[in-house]
């Protein structure tokens, strides 16, 4: 066998977790790295609602070569019962970790039993595990990180017992930091609350599905364009939160213009318009990425590729009454804000509203590519196009 990684690699790995704000992209991290550290295959982590286990992230690099998400997020909707009688289940229920070299020679004396479906419809074929439980403070299993096939020379080894020393540790503290996540993500839940008050169209579900949509389409962007995978997960962090706050500021406009369901006036339109404003006043110039982003996404995420969108070029965003400018074209609009756009359009017309039914995907995709070069960013789109099967997966998941 090879080594066994330094004490030191571990600490490392355990100061990164903490500095990681956002508990969607931590859930992530702390199953890639758990996997990477003890040289497994595959890994599921799974999260505790009530009385089932639901898979929240999934790596295999033998299915999913490259992390392909696509393939990775048919799976999240999928739950097991909280119960002692698979292995993810016993380790929740009782709150110990379980070392299995071989799932295919378990004795029939065991609570548990392995269960080969996802092997005999995947092709893949699970030997050893590690599996881990998350406990909270109150004792309570949050959730169960699997580890999958030990690797070593090429082949399929057992998992060792300081392998589930050094993951039970990184588990121990991997719940400290999604404690300390949690509370930031309920602040930004919060803050989609306060505008929702005002506005019946926003909902924390459509928050959240923008926030998935636009992070998936980033990270295949980046990944296109050969940014490391270091770089998105920093920018992945301050992305998810922007874009799930992309309309906080329409808790400074009046809930009846919100609630109009026709069309807006021209004095309507100008109040509607400072919503955009109203928000990016909300996140002060300063050195944080997190702000920065916001501010970008919050002000620009109705400016359209043709240069039709709103609020337009505006010298001081901080200054009264505000002046609306021409609109910001092409590339002149960030990033961060052309991503949340697709994002935002996509969700809003595959969506229910009192006053429409919800287009299909497919209808919505199409109305996307109809609009490509005119109101998004074209290169984004054709990205987006191709994220059929995820984007099904994320509607199912945040309905």
């Amino acid at each position: 066998m090879s080594a066994i990684p330094e004490t030191k690699d571990l600490l490392k790995i355990i100061r990164n977790l903490h500095h990681i704000h956002d508990y969607t992209v931590l859930l992530e991290r702390i199953l890639h790295e758990a996997r990477l550290f003890v040289r497994a295959d595959a890994g599921t982590l799974y999260l505790r609602d009530n009385d089932k286990l639901y898979f929240n992230y999934i790596e295999n690099d033998t299915l999913f070569p490259d992390g392909k998400s696509e393939d990775k997020f048919t799976y999240t909707d999928r739950s097991i019962p909280l119960n002692k009688s698979s292995l993810a289940g016993f380790v929740a229920v009782t709150a110990q970790p379980l070392l299995i070299d071989d799932v295919y020679a378990l004795p029939d004396s065991l609570d548990f039993t392995f269960n080969p479906e996802f092997d005999k419809k995947s092709n893949y074929h699970t030997q050893s595990q590690l599996v881990i439980p998350l406990v909270g403070d109150n004792q309570k299993t949050l959730g169960v990180i699997q580890l999958i096939n030990a690797q070593y020379g090429g082949k399929t080894v057992p998992f060792s017992a300081m392998d589930k020393v050094h993951i039970s540790f990184l588990a121990d503290h991997a719940v400290l930091a999604l404690e300390k996540a949690s509370m930031a993500r309920e602040m930004v839940m919060r803050m989609v609350a306060i505008a929702e008050l005002r506005d019946p169209f926003e909902t924390g579900s459509h928050a959240k599905r923008v926030g998935e949509y636009a992070l998936v389409l980033y990270d295949r962007f980046a990944e296109s364009r050969g940014v490391s995978l270091a770089e998105r997960n920093q920018k992945k962090e301050a992305f998810r939160a922007a874009a799930i706050l992309h309309d906080v500021g329409k808790a400074g406009v009046s809930g009846d213009i919100l609630a109009k369901n026709g069309h807006y006036n021209e004095k309507e339109k100008l109040l509607m318009y400072r919503h955009t404003v109203y928000g990016a006043r909300l996140f002060p110039d300063s050195e944080s990425l997190w702000d920065r982003i916001a501010r970008e996404v919050v002000l620009n995420h109705h400016e359209r590729w043709d240069g039709s969108g709103y609020p337009g070029k505006i010298k001081d965003i901080k200054t009264n009454p505000i002046k609306f400018g021409s609109g910001k074209k092409g590339k002149e609009i960030p990033l961060s804000a052309r991503i949340v756009a697709i994002a935002d359009v996509y969700d809003a017309l595959t969506s229910e509203r009192s006053y429409k039914e919800a287009w299909t995907a497919q209808a919505a995709l199409h109305f996307l590519k109809s609009k490509s070069d005119k109101l998004f960013d074209p290169e984004l789109v054709g990205i987006f196009l191709k994220l059929g099967d995820t984007l099904d997966a994320i509607k199912r998941n945040f309905k």
